[in-house]
C-alpha cells in the first residue's frame, strides 16, 4: 500500500469513529451534544480552527496562497497573515457582548469571588464580525486597511483588539497551529501614552509563551512592530522606573532562563524595543518600583521575561535577518547582541553535560576520556531526531542505568539523547574477575557469567557479588546520525576507520575483501590501502608508540606471545582479547603478533610517536585509527511508560466536596449529602434549570454558579442499578471542579472506569505517557505482528523477520501501557452499551486485538493532537514512532515524554467544559486533531534526518577536516549534505514521506535490559542503594574518576538539597493533618481554626460553627533536612572529594547539627 492509500485508509477509519462518537454525543449525556475535537488537514486548517476569531474567515486559504507566494517561508507568511487578520478585524469587526462573561466583564469563581474575564480583558465586550469578513478578497482588504488604519488610532480598545488578533494569528502560523502560545501566551494588547502625549503599543505576554520557543517569542515582537507602524503608533518612551523594574524582575525570577541579560543589556533592550513588552503578573511581588502607572501588576511578569531574555536576545540574528529583508528601521540596537562565531579550529572537551549530576544517575564517561563511548557515524532503523544507538551489551555493562527509553546527557553533538539497541556495532570491552578480557557482542554470554538465564532480564548491580565485571576498559560505540551534527550545527568530528568505509574503499579499487589477516595485510601492502579495521585494536591510538614497543618486546613469542603479568594492562588498554593466563586471541591481536614477529626479526620501524604510524611502519602498511573521538555521557531522566493519573487518582470528574475524607469516595458524599460549587444551566427549549450540558436534545445555557448537592445520593443509586452492582464500589471523585462553568461528568462513567481498573485525567480522557523514541523500519515479529495482520494493515511483507518501512503515523507502544489500554477499550465498549445504547466498538480480548485501532498523540505544551494508528507493542519503556510523527507534535526524541490516547475515548469523553480556567488550562488538551502529516509543515529538525543506506567515501574523507597554512580545522556540518541525503533534499518529491533508508540494522528492537535500577518498582531500591550502585559502577568504568563524580554530585545535588531544606525548615508553614489547611504559625490554641460546617446546638437551639478537629504539624522535618548527610559523609570517606566541596559539606553539616541539637536526646552511635 503506497502512502496516499495509507492516508486515505486512515481517513476512512477515522470517519467511522467520528460517526460513532456523534451518535453517542447526540444522546445528551455529555457536556455538549457535538464532538469537541474538530479535524484539520494541514497547518492552514489548524491555524484557522485553533483561534475562535478566525472561524468565520478565509484564513486557511490565505495561508496556503501566501505559502506558495513566499516559497514556504513560514516567517514571511506569518507577517502577512498578521496584517491581513488585523485588517479584517478593523474593517469588518462589530461590537458584541462577551460570550465568556455575558457582558459583565467578570467570571465567577464562586458565588462571592469573581475575577476579570480574560476573553474580553474585563471590558464585557467582544468583537464579532460582519458576514463580509468571509467573502472579501484579502488583497483589497489590505489596500483599504493601509489607507485607513491610521484614522482609527483613537479607538484604543477596538484597535488593541485588532492588533491582538493579528499578533495571535501570526504566532499561530509560526508555531504550526499546534501550540498553546497563541491561545494563552499572548494575553492582550494595550495602547499606552508616553510622556510627550504620543502613543505606543504594549503587548501583554503570559507564561505559556514559553512553548513558542525563542524564535516564536522574538518574531511576535517583530510582528507587533510591523502592525503598530500601520496605525502610526510611535515607539515607547520607557521611564527610569520602568527600566529599574525590568532589572529587579530579571534578578527575582526563580525559574530557569536560558539567558539572563546584564543590567546594561536590559537598559538597551527596554529603551530601544519598538514595542512595550509587558506581562501577566505571577509569583513573587517586587519590592521596588511598585504601582507604576503603565504596569498593572506588582508581581513578576513571567511572559515579559521570557520574551525579552530568551526571545529578543538569543534570537537577535533571526530578527535582524527579516528586519533587513523587510527594510525596517529601529532595530540596529540588536546588533550588539549578535555574537560573531569564528570557525572552530579544534574539538575541545566540554563539561556542559555534567552541569547537574544527580544521586542514583551515574556518569558513564568524563569529557573525551579514554574508555568512554566511541563515536561512529550512522543511523540505525531506531535512530534519528536526537535518538542514537548503542550495543545492548553496553547497556548491560552500564548496570542497566541506560535502557531503551532512558535519556542520556552527552558531550556532543547535542545536549541529550535516547539510546536504542543496535547489535551491528561494537559492544563493550570488559575485563572479568578472573583476569581475562574480551569484547562482548552476545548478551547471553554475559548473562551466563552473572548466573542469569539466557534471554532473561539483566538485573545485577555492581554492588552485588554476582557482578562479573572487574573493569570496563571500553564502553563500545555510540552510533550518531549525521543529522545530529546538522541540527546542532556542531563541527564534523573525524570519523574512525570503520568497516563500511573500508568496504567502499575496496569496492572503488575493485578488490574483494580478504578472507584472512594474511590477505588483508597483503592487500594493504600491495594496493596502498589502509589495513582492514577489524584487525586494528580499538585502543591503539590511545597508547604511545614507546609503550607499544615495550609491550611487543615483552611478548613471549615462544609461548604463543603470552603477555607477562606486568604488561597485561597495556593489552587491556588496547582492547585485545586475552585469556586469564595471558594469551592474546581474536582478530585484533593478529596485527600485534605480526609486528612483534617483525620486530624480533630486526625491523625497527620509524621514530613516530603516533602508535598507528609506528605500527604501520613496521609492517610497511597504512593503519587508520578505529577510535577518533570519545563522547562523555551521564544518565539523564529515567525512561517512562505509564498510565497518566491525577494526584490522587480519581475515577470520574464528579465533585464530592471537601469534607468526605482523603479517600474522596462518591458513596461517602452521597451519604453525607455534601454540597459543592456547580454551574446552573437553563434549557432553551423547556426553560428548566439543570446541571447537565444537554437537555431536550439541545445544549443548555450557563447562567451562574451555585452551591448544591446535585442529589448525589439519588444519582448514585441509579448508577448502581444501571451497572448491576451488588455492593457499593469505592469509586472516587474530585473534591471540586476547576472549570469556568464547573460542569460535572456523568457519574456512570466513573463507575465503569472503576469496574475496568482505570482512572480519568482532568479533561475526561484516559491517557498513557511514554518516552518518544524514533523508528523508521521494523520487523513484524519483534512488535507482535503476525504476517496476516501486517498485510491487513497495508504492509507489503512476505516474512515476519523482514525489515519493512514504518508508515509515518503508525506507532508501537510499550507492552506495559498496552495492558491498561486494553482495559480502556473494554471500558469504552461497556460505556457505549450501558450509557449510549450502542453496539460495542473494540471487542478486544487481548493486546493483539488492538492492533490497527486509531489513537491520538499529544505533547504537553501543545493544543493539537496527531492522528496515529497502533500497530504493535514492544518490551520498552516508551513508544516507537516515525520522526515525522514526533516532529508533528513539535517534539524530538531527546527524552521528551508525550501521551497517547484512544481516538474514540477522546471524541466521546473530552470536553472543553472540563478544562481549568487558570492560565495554561488549554495546554495539553486535544483542541484539534491533525489528520495527516506534511513534511513541509512539521518541526524543521525532522528535515535533518538522513535517508540514505550508506555514506560514501567522500563523506568520511570530509569528516577528517581541512589543513591549510593556519593549521587544522574541522569540517562544517553543512559540508556533509553534498554526500549524505537528508529529508530536506526530498521535499517536493514522491519520496518525501517514504522510501527512507538506514545505515545499520539491529536484530530486535526489544533488545537490551528491561530493568533500570533507578526507577525499578519490583526491587524498590532506596536512594542510598542507587547512589552506592552509581559509585560502584564508577569504580569499574575506566572513563570515570569517582573523586570527580563525588565532587559533582555533592555540589550540584546533595549539598543544594540540604541547604535548601534547611532554609525551608526556618521558613516553613504548618499544615492541618485533617483538612490540609496551612498556617504561617501554629494557632495559639494549638488546633486547626478551619470552619468545616455548621450545626444546631442541642441545648440552645442556635446554629454554631464546627471547627476542624485536626492538629497542625510542621511540613519540614529534621529527617528531610538531614536525609543526605550520612550519604555525603560516606561518599567522601570512601571515594574522596576535592578540598573545597569537602569543607563546604563540613560547614553545612555543622549548621544542620546545630539547628537540631538537643542535649536531652542521645545520639545513636555508629558501629563502624
Amino acid at each position: 500500500m503506497d502512502y496516499e492509500a495509507y492516508i486515505l485508509r486512515l481517513e476512512e477509519e477515522c470517519d467511522k469513529i467520528y460517526q460513532i462518537a456523534e451518535k453517542a454525543r447526540s444522546k445528551g449525556f455529555d457536556p455538549r451534544s457535538q464532538i469537541e475535537i474538530p479535524r484539520a488537514s494541514d497547518l492552514a486548517d489548524r491555524t484557522q480552527k485553533l483561534l475562535d476569531f478566525l472561524h468565520p474567515r478565509q484564513t486557511a486559504e490565505q495561508i496556503r496562497e501566501l505559502t506558495l507566494k513566499h516559497d514556504g517561508n513560514r516567517e514571511l507568511v506569518a507577517i502577512d497573515i498578521a496584517r491581513i487578520v488585523t485588517a479584517e478585524s478593523l474593517l469588518y469587526g462589530i461590537k458584541e457582548n462577551c460570550q465568556g462573561c455575558k457582558g459583565s466583564g467578570e467570571i465567577a469563581k464562586t458565588p462571592t469571588w469573581k475575577v476579570s474575564c480574560d476573553d474580553c480583558n474585563g471590558s464585557g465586550e467582544q468583537m464579532g464580525f460582519k458576514s463580509a469578513v468571509g467573502e472579501a478578497d484579502w488583497k483589497e482588504t489590505l489596500e483599504t486597511y493601509e489607507a485607513t488604519a491610521h484614522k482609527s488610532r483613537g479607538e484604543h480598545l477596538r484597535v488593541a483588539t485588532c492588533l491582538y488578533h493579528g499578533i495571535c494569528a501570526g504566532l499561530a502560523v509560526l508555531t504550526e497551529g499546534i501550540l498553546v502560545a497563541p491561545l494563552e501566551g499572548v494575553v492582550s494588547c494595550r495602547i499606552l501614552s508616553n510622556d510627550d502625549a504620543s502613543e505606543c503599543l504594549a503587548v501583554n505576554y503570559a507564561g505559556p509563551i514559553r512553548s513558542a520557543g525563542g524564535t516564536g517569542q522574538a518574531l511576535s515582537v517583530l510582528i507587533a512592530d510591523i502592525l503598530r507602524r500601520d496605525f502610526g503608533f510611535t515607539t515607547p518612551q520607557v521611564t527610569f522606573s520602568e527600566v529599574e523594574r525590568y532589572k529587579e524582575e530579571v534578578s527575582k525570577y526563580s525559574r530557569g532562563l536560558q539567558y539572563r541579560p546584564s543590567n546594561p543589556q536590559l537598559e538597551v533592550i527596554a529603551q530601544n524595543c519598538p514595542v512595550y513588552v509587558d506581562g501577566e503578573g505571577v509569583g513573587d511581588e517586587v519590592t521596588g518600583q511598585r504601582d507604576l502607572p503603565r504596569v498593572p501588576t506588582n508581581k513578576v511578569r513571567e511572559g515579559m521575561l521570557l520574551v525579552m531574555c530568551e526571545g529578543l536576545v538569543l534570537k537577535a540574528p533571526k530578527i535582524l535577518k527579516y528586519v533587513e529583508e523587510l527594510e525596517l528601521d529601529g532595530w540596529d540596537w540588536l546588533k550588539s547582541f549578535v555574537q560573531t562565531k569564528s570557525g572552530a579550529t579544534e574539538i575541545k572537551p566540554s563539561e556542559k553535560y555534567m552541569g547537574d549530576v544527580l544521586a542514583g544517575r551515574p556518569i558513564f564517561g568524563l569529557p573525551m576520556q579514554v574508555g568512554g563511548l566511541r563515536l561512529r557515524y550512522g543511523r540505525s532503523r531506531l535512530a534519528g531526531l536526537a535518538t542514537t544507538a548503542m550495543h545492548p551489551v553496553t547497556m548491560m555493562a552500564m548496570g542497566g542505568f541506560v535502557i531503551c527509553g532512558t535519556q542520556m546527557k552527552y558531550e556532543r553533538p547535542g545536549k541529550a539523547t535516547v539510546a536504542t539497541p543496535c547489535d551491528s556495532i561494537d559492544g563493550p570491552y570488559l575485563q572479568l574477575n578472573d583476569g581475562s578480557a574480551k569484547r562482548f557482542s552476545d548478551a547471553n554470554e554475559l548473562m551466563e557469567l552473572a548466573g542469569l538465564k539466557p534471554d532473561g532480564d539483566w538485573s545485577v548491580l555492581p554492588t552485588e557479588p554476582e557482578w562479573p565485571i572487574k573493569k570496563i576498559w571500553d564502553l563500545g560505540e555510540l552510533l550518531v546520525p549525521v543529522g545530529e551534527f546538522l541540527e546542532n550545527n556542531h563541527p564534523l568530528v573525524p570519523s574512525p576507520y570503520v568497516s563500511e568505509w573500508h568496504e567502499q574503499v575496496l569496492e572503488n579499487q575493485g578488490i574483494a575483501e580478504g578472507k584472512s589477516f594474511e590477505e588483508a595485510l597483503a592487500y594493504a601492502q600491495t594496493y596502498d590501502i589502509p589495513l582492514n579495521p577489524k584487525y586494528v585494536p580499538t585502543g591503539l591510538q590511545d597508547m604511545s608508540a614507546e609503550e607499544l614497543k615495550v609491550l611487543m618486546i615483552s611478548l613471549n613469542h615462544l609461548d604463543d606471545y603470552q603477555v607477562p603479568e606486568e604488561h597485561r594492562e597495556k593489552v587491556y588498554r588496547l582492547c585485545i582479547d586475552i585469556s586469564k593466563d595471558g594469551h592474546m586471541s581474536g582478530d585484533e591481536s593478529l596485527v600485534l603478533k605480526e609486528a612483534a614477529k617483525q620486530l624480533f626479526g630486526g625491523s625497527a620501524g620509524d621514530d613516530s610517536e603516533d602508535s598507528c604510524q609506528y605500527l604501520g611502519s613496521i609492517l610497511n602498511i597504512r593503519i587508520r585509527p578505529r577510535t577518533t573521538m570519545r563522547i562523555g555521557a551521564r544518565m539523564g531522566k529515567p525512561e517512562g511508560s505509564k498510565h497518566r493519573e491525577m494526584n490522587p487518582p480519581v475515577h470520574g470528574l464528579w465533585p464530592v466536596g471537601y469534607n468526605v475524607g482523603p479517600q474522596r469516595r462518591i458513596r461517602d458524599a452521597a451519604r453525607k449529602g455534601e454540597s459543592f460549587q456547580v454551574g446552573i444551566r437553563v434549557c432553551g427549549i423547556c426553560d428548566q434549570q439543570t446541571w447537565r450540558g444537554v437537555c431536550c436534545e439541545h445544549d443548555t445555557n450557563f447562567v451562574g454558579l451555585i452551591k448544591q448537592s446535585l442529589d448525589t445520593e439519588t444519582v448514585w443509586k441509579e448508577t448502581l442499578e444501571t451497572t448491576h452492582q451488588a455492593t457499593e464500589p469505592e469509586v472516587k471523585g474530585s473534591k471540586g471542579l476547576r472549570s469556568a462553568e464547573k460542569m460535572p461528568e456523568d457519574m456512570l462513567k466513573a463507575v465503569l472506569r472503576h469496574q475496568n481498573g482505570t482512572s480519568v485525567f482532568r479533561d475526561g480522557t484516559i491517557r498513557f505517557d511514554m518516552v518518544d523514541i524514533t523508528m523508521t523500519h521494523f520487523k513484524p515479529k519483534e512488535i507482535g505482528l503476525t504476517l496476516g495482520k501486517a498485510q491487513e494493515l497495508g504492509y507489503e511483507v512476505k516474512d515476519v523477520e523482514e525489515v519493512i518501512e514504518l508508515f509515518p503515523q503508525d506507532i508501537v507502544v510499550s507492552r506495559d501501557c498496552a495492558q491498561i489500554m486494553l482495559k480502556t477499550t473494554q471500558y469504552i465498549d461497556e460505556l457505549l452499551v450501558k450509557m449510549y445504547g450502542l453496539e460495542p466498538f473494540y471487542n478486544c480480548e487481548s493486546v493483539e486485538d488492538m492492533f490497527g485501532h486509531l489513537c491520538m498523540g499529544l505533547a504537553p505544551h501543545t493544543s493539537g493532537a496527531i492522528l496515529c494508528r497502533l500497530i504493535g507493542v514492544a518490551q520498552i519503556k516508551g513508544h516507537y514512532g516515525h520522526p515525522f510523527f514526533h516532529a508533528g507534535k513539535r517534539r524530538n526524541c531527546d527524552g521528551d515524554i508525550d501521551c497517547v490516547l484512544l481516538l474514540l475515548d477522546g471524541l466521546i469523553n473530552f470536553s472543553r467544559s472540563f478544562l481549568s480556567t487558570s492560565r495554561g488550562g488549554q495546554m495539553d488538551a486535544p483542541l484539534i486533531l491533525t489528520m495527516g502529516i506534511n513534511p513541509n509543515e512539521i518541526d524543521k529538525e525532522a528535515l535533518n534526518v538522513e535517508t540514505c543506506n550508506s555514506y560514501p567515501v567522500e563523506f568520511y574523507e570530509v569528516t577528517q577536516g581541512h589543513t591549510d597554512k593556519d593549521g587544522w580545522r574541522p569540517a562544517a556540518p553543512k559540508e556533509s549534505t553534498a554526500w549524505v541525503e537528508i529529508v530536506e533534499a526530498r521535499l517536493g518529491t514522491d519520496g518525501e514521506s517514504e522510501g527512507f533508508g538506514f545505515t545499520h540494522d539491529t536484530t530486535n528492537c526489544n533488545h537490551g535490559p528491561a530493568w533500570n535500577p533507578y526507577n525499578d518498582k519490583e526491587h524498590n531500591l532506596s536512594m542510598r542503594q542507587k547512589t552506592m550502585a552509581q559509585f560502584a559502577l564508577g569504580e569499574v568504568l575506566h572513563a570515570v574518576d569517582n573523586q570527580k563524580q563525588s565532587a559533582k554530585l555533592i555540589d550540584t545535588h546533595l549539598i543544594r538539597d540540604m541547604r535548601g531544606n534547611l532554609r525551608a525548615f526556618g521558613q516553613q508553614k504548618v499544615r492541618c493533618t485533617k483538612c490540609g489547611a496551612s498556617y504561617r504559625r501554629v494557632p495559639i490554641s494549638g488546633k486547626c481554626m478551619t470552619i468545616t460546617g455548621k450545626k444546631t446546638d442541642p441545648f440552645t437551639g442556635e446554629e454554631v460553627e464546627v471547627k476542624c478537629p485536626g492538629k497542625p504539624i510542621m511540613t519540614v522535618s529534621q529527617g528531610s533536612v538531614a536525609k543526605y548527610d550520612e550519604l555525603m559523609r560516606d561518599i567522601i570517606a570512601k571515594y574522596g572529594c576535592d578540598e573545597y566541596i569537602t569543607q563546604l559539606y563540613t560547614h553545612v553539616s555543622m549548621w544542620v547539627d546545630q539547628t537540631f541539637d538537643d542535649k536531652s536526646v542521645g545520639k545513636q552511635q555508629r558501629l563502624f
